[in-house]
């Protein structure tokens, strides 16, 4: 099982999009996915595709170990092979009851090592658009990597790699107990392909190739690396949420100039879990639709 935390150091960055859409490629490629809401004041995951059958408990229950099987908190969407724990914390006592937990950071994580979680080839987990203990325990559920979303604005690219280094910082210590501290891959969205976003591109490469921030606490270790995939600023990608559908299954072929969105999730899919490329490749012979 691969789980896939999507992080970003605000709201706005595309973050519960892409992990949404991830989700949905991956089980069209018939890997059975589970996704996971974990931004509990913004839930725009757990309200992008339609769900065919609503569980009656959600993430809170889930987290508050109020409910005896997890599988009461997991929803079928209408998308095969695709699940979903959605958010339901409107009133915020997540974050304080994980904060006080003698447990909280690796709540999470044990949760998913329940039975009911062996029959999913990827789980993946839309955090909420901020640093903090509910982000830490998603990080700390990570088998490998986590992806990181942020825009092409270079403020917003520092604020991404200096919030994740005090982040890790603190999650160091997990370290001792065996927990492995996951790398960071950056994807790009909403490029335009202007001066400034090229600009911008050529700073995030630059400060990612020559290390140009403090991981003195980290060690030698590069924690940081910028996906090959980048997502352009093109409207397909919302017609997804109007769709309520995959967005690769909306695009397969295109005029414009740059690849179809489909072309665009396969790429993305093929990095981050590149043992299933097969499959991925699949998809796009198939051209799963609507």
């Amino acid at each position: 099982m691969k789980i896939l935390p999507v992080i970003s150091p605000k709201g706005g960055e595309g973050k519960s999009t892409f992990a949404a859409y991830l989700a949905g490629f991956l089980a069209d490629a018939g890997v059975k996915t589970l996704l996971i809401d974990a931004d509990w004041t913004q839930p725009t995951a757990s309200s992008i595709f339609a769900l065919q059958q609503e569980a009656p408990f959600g993430l809170y229950e889930l987290l508050m170990q109020t409910i005896p099987d997890p599988l009461q908190a997991i929803s079928q969407t209408s998308i095969d092979n695709l699940d979903l724990i959605y958010s339901n914390d409107p009133d915020e006592l997540l974050p304080t009851a994980m904060l006080h937990a003698a447990d909280g950071r690796i709540r999470l994580r044990n949760i998913l090592q329940h039975p009911a979680f062996a029959r999913y080839g990827a789980i993946i987990i839309d955090s909420k658009g901020a640093t903090g203990v509910m982000t830490e325990l998603s990080i700390l559920a990570s088998t490998g990597r986590v992806m990181g979303v942020v825009k092409p604005i270079l403020p917003d690219v520092r604020e991404f790699i200096r919030g994740s280094l005090h982040m890790f910082s603190r999650l160091k210590t997990y370290e001792n107990y065996g927990i492995h501290l996951p790398d960071i891959s950056i994807l790009v969205n909403c490029f335009e392909n202007t001066l400034l976003d090229r600009e911008a591109m050529d700073s995030l490469s630059k400060i990612i190739s020559e290390k140009l921030y403090d991981s003195s606490v980290l060690g030698e270790r590069n924690m940081f690396s910028l996906l090959d995939t980048c997502i352009e600023q093109l409207d397909i990608f919302k017609l997804g949420h109007v769709k309520s559908q995959p967005v690769h299954r909306l695009e397969y072929k295109t005029r414009r100039k740059g690849p179809a969105a489909a072309d665009t999730m396969h790429s993305l899919a093929c990095e981050l879990f590149p043992e299933w490329k097969a499959l991925f490749d699949d998809v796009l012979s198939r051209e799963v639709r609507v």
